[in-house]
């Protein structure tokens, strides 16, 4: 397992990167490279981590009431 530690604006940049190499394969199973099935399973984590991570920067961002 290898972990890397960013924040949120570079893995936005990395996720687009990953994004734009997967975008000219099928989505068939069948026809996809391992390598696509890997890069798509890396966007679907870094969505994960990003959107908790905005998640909390709003809630430190929204006023106590």
């Amino acid at each position: 397992m290898i972990t890397i530690e960013m924040n949120v604006q570079t893995a936005s940049a990395v996720r687009q990167a990953l994004y734009t190499e997967q975008g000219r394969y099928t989505y068939d199973p069948k026809c996809v490279p391992p390598r696509i099935d890997s890069i798509r399973e890396v966007i679907f984590d870094l969505d994960e981590q990003i959107e908790k991570e905005l998640d909390l920067e709003v809630e430190d961002e929204t006023p106590n009431t």
